[in-house]
């Protein structure tokens, strides 16, 4: 029952970000981007990752949503009706990118089975310390150097957005 439902919610969340790419309305596409956001928290708490779950909902689909919700009201984003927008660079990149994870993801499920590997976190880790100590743990000691990029990508990421926010003004 449990791979079922995995295999379900995976099988959403990817219908879900196509619908993101190929939405032809700004704010439908963010809306899809919401129920994606779902789907990997249902995934998350499949997984037994409660505490990730959560994080997901209320950041990613609760806050992060509505600042670009925000963005795209505030810039009057609009697409003519009677025009026929031209298939993007972007839109084919985003799902030749989909395709590649998806042939990644196969082949680690051929190779390792359906199965998740085993790590350093385990079922008794979670249950002695809890899971967000555990989390903490691994996240500010092992994978700092990962954790410290990722921020500095996110920050370049919203000067970048603010950069060309002001260009068109």
């Amino acid at each position: 029952m449990e791979l079922i439902m995995l295999l379900l919610c995976g099988g959403f969340a990817i219908v879900t970000s196509l619908m993101v790419i190929f939405a032809k309305n700004t704010i439908h596409s963010a809306l899809w981007m919401v129920a994606s956001f779902f789907f990997m928290a249902v995934l998350y708490l499949l997984l037994r990752a409660e505490f990730i779950a959560i994080l997901q909902i209320i950041v990613y689909a609760g806050a992060i949503m509505m600042f670009i919700i925000y963005a795209i009201m505030m810039l009057n984003i609009r697409q003519e009706e009677g025009e026929k927008a031209p298939v993007r660079k972007s839109k084919v990149v985003g799902v030749v990118a989909l395709l590649v994870l998806f042939l990644e993801l196969l082949v680690v499920a051929v190779n390792k089975g359906v199965l998740a590997m085993h790590g350093p976190i385990t079922d008794q880790l979670m249950q002695k310390y809890g899971q967000i100590a555990v989390l903490s743990n691994f996240l500010f000691s092992d994978y700092l150097l990962a954790f410290e990029l990722a921020s500095i990508l996110l920050t370049a990421g919203v000067v970048g957005a603010v950069v060309l926010a002001k260009q068109k003004q």
